[in-house]
C-alpha cells in the first residue's frame, strides 16, 4: 500500500474519529442513557471499520484486476492506476499502457464523430477489432505485472522485454488506426472508396497476432520498440 492509499485511509479515520467525538458530546449534553450512547457509538465504530476495510479493498490492485471486472478501457485504466499504488518495478510500462488506453478512447470517439455516430458503418467493425486487440494486450500486461515475483529479480529483464513487445504492438496498431481515421475523415462513410489505411491496419492486426511470441516460452524474441512508438 503506497502513500496515496495511506493518506485516504488516514483522512477517513480522522473524519470518523471527529464524528465519534461529536456524537459523544451530543449524548453527554443531552443526558442520554449510557446504554443508548454506548450502543450508538459502538455501531459507529463498527461502521467506520467496515468503511475503512472497503476503502482498502476497493483500492486493492488484485481486486480491480480481476478479469471479471475488466470490460472496457476504463476498467483497465482503473486497474493500472491501482497497480501504480503497489510496490511494482513496472510503473513506467503501466503508465505507458494507461496513455495508450486513453489514446484508444480518443481515437474511437473521433472515428464515431467522423461517422456521425452511424451504427452501420463498415469501419466500425475494424474499430471494434482494434479495441478488442488493445484490451487483450492490456490483459496480458496486467497478467505479467501480477505474476512477477520480486524474489526473482533475475527475471526482471525478461518481463521488461515482454512488456515492451506488447506495448510496441499496441503502438503499431494505434498508429495505423489513427491513419485510418484520417483517411475516413476525407472520404466519409463510403464503403466503396479506396482505403489503403484500412488494408494496412487489417494486415497489422493479422501480423501482430501471428508473430506475437508466447509470453512464457519465447520472451526474448520480442524486440524493444522505439520509445516514441510506445507512447502513441
Amino acid at each position: 500500500m503506497k502513500d496515496k492509499t495511506k493518506i485516504i485511509v488516514a483522512i477517513a479515520a480522522a473524519a470518523e474519529m471527529a464524528v465519534g467525538l461529536l456524537l459523544y458530546h451530543f449524548f453527554v449534553r443531552n443526558n442520554f442513557s449510557g446504554v443508548i450512547a454506548f450502543g450508538v457509538l459502538a455501531a459507529w465504530i463498527v461502521c467506520s471499520l467496515i468503511a475503512d476495510g472497503l476503502i482498502l479493498h476497493s483500492n486493492s490492485a488484485s481486486v480491480v484486476s480481476d478479469a471479471k471486472r475488466l470490460k472496457d478501457a476504463d476498467d483497465y485504466i482503473k486497474a493500472f492506476h491501482a497497480w501504480l499504488n503497489e510496490d511494482t518495478p513496472f510503473t513506467t510500462y503501466i503508465q505507458t499502457a494507461i496513455k495508450q488506453l486513453e489514446s484508444l478512447k480518443r481515437k474511437q470517439k473521433a472515428l464515431r464523430a467522423v461517422l456521425d455516430d452511424s451504427k452501420d458503418s463498415p469501419f466500425l467493425s475494424t474499430a471494434n477489432d482494434v479495441d478488442a486487440y488493445v484490451l487483450a494486450n492490456c490483459k496480458r500486461i496486467l497478467n505479467r505485472v501480477m505474476i512477477f515475483d520480486q524474489g526473482e529479480p533475475y527475471k526482471y529483464n525478461m518481463h521488461v522485454a515482454y512488456l515492451q513487445g506488447v506495448l510496441g504492438e499496441n503502438a503499431h496498431v494505434l498508429s495505423d488506426f489513427e491513419n485510418l481515421i484520417l483517411e475516413v475523415s476525407q472520404i466519409g462513410d463510403d464503403a466503396t472508396a479506396a482505403t489503403p489505411c484500412l488494408n494496412e491496419l487489417t494486415n497489422a492486426l493479422r501480423s501482430v497476432r501471428t508473430n506475437s511470441a508466447d509470453e512464457w516460452d519465447q520472451p526474448d524474441q520480442m524486440s524493444d520498440p522505439p520509445q516514441q512508438m510506445m507512447m502513441q
